[in-house]
C-alpha cells in the first residue's frame, strides 16, 4: 500500500470518528437554532474539516458571490464521494438536499443529513414512492421558500463525462417555478476517488454556471429540460477540456 493510500485511509478513519462524535451536536444545534444553523454553520465547518483532513482544497468560480439567498434549484455533476463534503462546505444559502435512503448504512452521517435538511430518495424502480416523495418535498419548499440541491445523475458517474439525467430535479424546478443553478465540480481524473471513500490530496474547482430560467417549464416536459441541461454540462466539460494556455497558467 502506498504512503498516499495509507494517508487516505487514516483520514477516512478520522472522518468516521469525527462525524460520529459530532452527530449529537448537530441534533442540539438543529433543536436550538434551526436547520440553517445546522447546515450553513456547523455543517459547512464540519465538511471543511473533513476536506482538510484529506488534503482537499476547494475553489469556487462564480459570476456572482455570494450565491443567491432565495429559492433556486441547484444541480451538479456527481463523479466522486468528495462531492458530498464539497457541497456542504459551500454554504448553499437556504438549501435542502436530496440523498439516497441507503445513507442510513452509516447512522451518524444520516443523522447529520436529517439535521441539515435532507429528503431521502428511493430507487427509480419505486415510481409511486418517488412521486410522493417529490410532491412532499415540493410542498415543503413552497412553504419555506428555501432552495434545494439534487444530483440529476442520481449516482456517482466514474466512467468520465456526464451520465444520463433523471427527471426529478426538472419536475421539481417546473413545479416550483424556481430558477436552476448548475454547479460543475471539476476534480482531476487521476486524483478522483470515484466511489471510494478514501480521499487523497487534490483540488476541487466548483464552477457556478449561468442561472437557467425555468418560467416556461412544465412538469410534463421534464425530459426535454433534463436533456437540455445535460447538454449545458457536456458543453462546459468540452470547454474546460480544450487546450487553454491561460487556464494552464492559472
Amino acid at each position: 500500500m502506498s504512503l498516499k493510500r495509507i494517508r487516505g485511509v487514516v483520514a477516512l478513519v478520522l472522518t468516521i470518528l469525527f462525524v460520529t462524535a459530532l452527530s449529537p451536536l448537530f441534533v442540539l444545534v438543529r433543536l436550538l437554532f434551526g436547520r440553517r444553523a445546522a447546515a450553513e454553520g456547523l455543517g459547512a465547518w464540519a465538511a471543511s474539516v473533513v476536506l482538510r483532513l484529506s488534503g482537499v482544497s476547494v475553489e469556487v468560480r462564480a459570476p456572482v458571490v455570494p450565491l443567491p439567498e432565495r429559492r433556486v434549484v441547484y444541480v451538479s455533476n456527481h463523479t466522486s464521494s468528495i462531492d458530498l463534503f464539497v457541497l456542504l462546505s459551500l454554504r448553499l444559502p437556504r438549501a435542502w438536499f436530496f440523498m439516497k435512503r441507503g445513507a442510513w448504512v452509516f447512522p451518524p452521517g444520516a443523522l447529520v443529513a436529517v439535521c441539515v435538511g435532507t429528503f431521502f430518495t428511493v430507487p427509480q424502480t419505486y415510481t409511486e414512492k418517488r412521486r410522493k416523495l417529490f410532491a412532499a418535498a415540493c410542498e415543503v419548499l413552497r412553504k419555506t421558500g428555501d432552495a434545494v440541491y439534487l444530483s440529476p445523475e442520481g449516482t456517482r458517474v466514474v466512467s468520465g463525462g456526464v451520465g444520463p439525467f433523471n427527471k426529478g430535479a426538472f419536475h421539481l424546478a417546473a413545479a416550483l417555478g424556481a430558477p436552476m443553478v448548475p454547479l460543475h465540480l471539476e476534480i482531476p481524473r487521476a486524483e478522483n476517488p470515484g466511489k471510494s471513500w478514501v480521499m487523497t490530496r487534490t483540488r476541487v474547482i466548483v464552477h457556478v454556471l449561468p442561472e437557467i430560467d425555468t418560467s416556461g417549464w412544465r412538469p410534463e416536459t421534464a425530459r426535454e429540460h433534463a436533456d437540455h441541461v445535460r447538454g449545458v454540462f457536456q458543453a462546459f466539460e468540452a470547454e474546460i477540456a480544450a487546450p487553454n494556455p491561460d487556464r494552464a497558467a492559472a
